[in-house]
């Protein structure tokens, strides 16, 4: 069955339909205009609006905030450094000397004494001459050495310790039985087929103290066998001992004022670091540990070792460790060779000349051999921070310094100075030199950063191989490159906006008489003294 519509209804919806195509062109146009005046005060990319018309950013990763608080603090010390440029290189100053004041009495690198172990069984004096295959024995070992050195190692307690006794009462029982050992080695003689052997015989006789020495003779050896022990302080008398009311004041008494960058007296008659020695009122181990020590002039294998028998007979320890087997030759140079600079003196020349030819290729510096002479004095005197303070807390250097400078200078390495260089001078020339030096530090400070965070995790890496030389390469390292950092901060940052400054300077002499068209001065001709005044 078929239905059919009456024309009427056909065009009622024809009608319809166009009227609803009007409406919605008419609701497009509106939503044109509308979106065309929101893009107008539309909210940046990422942020969103709140009902109030306030806008809303989106929160910042923990990376985004890091690097802006970063860019934000280089930024204020580039502004520090080139508003202040003279107090900032008078406190650089003062920080390098202060660093490099344990350095004074610490000897020349290579000029450190050299150590070599040989086997103590059937020891005999090395020939004069080198013979047959020297192996790895060094030049030095060759002819009977100066003198022999036989140390007592004495380790003392108060046991059981009392919390009612004093500090001083820890060490004044242990010192005072250096006086009744010091007398067993005086008076003991060995007695074989050869004769009687007494250790004035093997001994070696001092006649006289070096002049820089005099002012310790009332507690030196002058005459006689050389023996030095904590007893010295008393001039070996018990009684003198007993008597004395504060120990530690005499024990002081020759110490040098200020920093202990090198061995003292304290020292040389413990026979042990300072620190090691117990002698402390804060000590807390209440152990006192000493040394006497013996120079022997010959070496008799017999002898010492019936010494020794006779010490642990009198004194049985249940916790001696002696090592006896081998014998340790120290040699002590007599000055430095020229040989063994030149490796470090060529490092530091092709360290200028690569700075020099580098900043070479920048025309907006005035001076590149000030700024190559700046960036060398930073990496030399980071070094030598860097040693002054490693020495300062007791990490002395077993390395040679012409073995480790050189390592040294490649782990910190030139990288910012010329990176900072670069960004600095590709400022806008139109800005203030405060602005440019704070806008270029804060353009590299995320990459500075974030390097020194990378050279820092491998050398950290590298310390915990726990082989010993590497891990005091290691230290060094971090410390250096900590020192290069701060210098590089402080210091070439200091003298590029100086010279930055120099630059602005000249460039508006140049253009000054030109702007006003006149031509350049010229230098007037010199009249002499002796011509007569030109005529009114």
């Amino acid at each position: 069955m078929h239905h059919y519509e009456p024309e009427c209804g056909i065009s009622t919806q024809i009608y319809i339909i166009l009227q609803l195509m009007c409406c919605v062109n008419r609701l497009l146009l509106v939503l044109l205009l509308l979106r065309s005046l929101d893009a107008r005060r539309a909210p940046p990319p990422g942020s969103a609006a709140l009902p109030n018309g306030c806008q809303l950013t989106p929160r910042m990763t923990v990376s985004e905030r890091l690097r802006q608080r970063i860019s934000a603090a280089f930024y204020r010390h580039g502004l520090l450094c080139a508003s202040y440029p003279v107090p900032i290189i008078l406190f650089t100053a003062l920080c390098i000397l202060a660093c490099c004041y344990p350095l004074l009495k610490l000897p020349l690198p290579g000029t450190g004494p050299e150590e070599f172990t040989t086997g103590l069984r059937d020891y005999a004096p090395p020939p004069p001459e080198p013979q047959g295959d020297p192996g790895d024995r060094p030049d030095w070992y060759r002819g009977p050495p100066v003198a022999y050195i036989q140390q007592v190692l004495v380790k003392a307690a108060v046991s059981p310790w009392d919390n009612r006794l004093v500090p001083v009462d820890a060490f004044r029982s242990p010192l005072g039985r250096v006086f009744s050992l010091v007398e067993e080695i005086r008076n003991h003689v060995h007695k074989d087929s050869s004769g009687v052997h007494s250790l004035e015989e093997l001994c070696l006789q001092v006649t006289d103290l070096l002049p820089g020495l005099r002012r310790m003779q009332a507690v030196l050896p002058e005459h006689g066998c050389l023996l030095v022990s904590p007893g010295n302080y008393w001039q070996n008398q018990r009684e003198r001992f007993d008597s004395d009311p504060d120990i530690l004041r005499t024990v002081h008494q020759h110490e040098p004022k200020g920093l202990h960058t090198s061995a003292t007296l304290r020292d040389l008659l413990f026979g042990v670091p300072g620190k090691h020695t117990g002698v402390s009122l804060y000590s807390r181990k209440h152990v006192v540990t000493y040394t006497i020590t013996v120079v022997l002039q010959s070496y008799d294998a017999r002898f010492v070792g019936s010494l020794r028998s006779r010490l642990r007979q009198l004194h049985p320890s249940a916790n001696c460790s002696v090592r006896e087997d081998h014998m340790v030759h120290v040699h002590f140079k007599e000055e430095i060779g020229i040989a063994e600079l030149i490796p470090l003196v060529t490092t530091y020349i092709i360290l200028f000349a690569y700075i020099y030819f580098s900043t070479r290729k920048i025309d907006m510096v005035k001076s590149k051999w000030g700024l190559a002479l700046a960036a060398v004095v930073t990496v030399l005197s980071s070094l030598l921070m860097s040693v002054g303070l490693c020495t300062l807390f007791g990490l002395t250097p077993t390395l040679n310094g012409g073995e480790i400078f050189p390592y040294l200078v490649v782990v910190i390495g030139l990288e910012n100075v010329l990176v900072l260089t670069k960004s600095v001078v590709s400022t806008p020339v139109d800005l203030e030199v405060r602005l440019r030096i704070a806008q270029g530090l804060s353009n590299e400070s995320w990459s500075i950063m974030k390097n020194m965070a990378t050279e820092l995790g491998i050398i950290l890496i590298g310390y915990f191989t726990l082989v010993p030389a590497i891990q005091e390469f290691c230290l060094f390292a971090v410390v250096g490159l900590v020192s290069d950092f701060f210098l590089q901060m402080f210091f070439f940052t200091t003298v590029l906006s100086i010279d930055i400054r120099r630059m602005e300077l000249a460039d508006l002499n140049r253009r000054l008489p030109a702007e006003a068209g006149l031509p350049p001065p010229k230098p007037a001709p010199l009249r002499p003294r002796d011509s007569p005044a030109p005529p009114r």
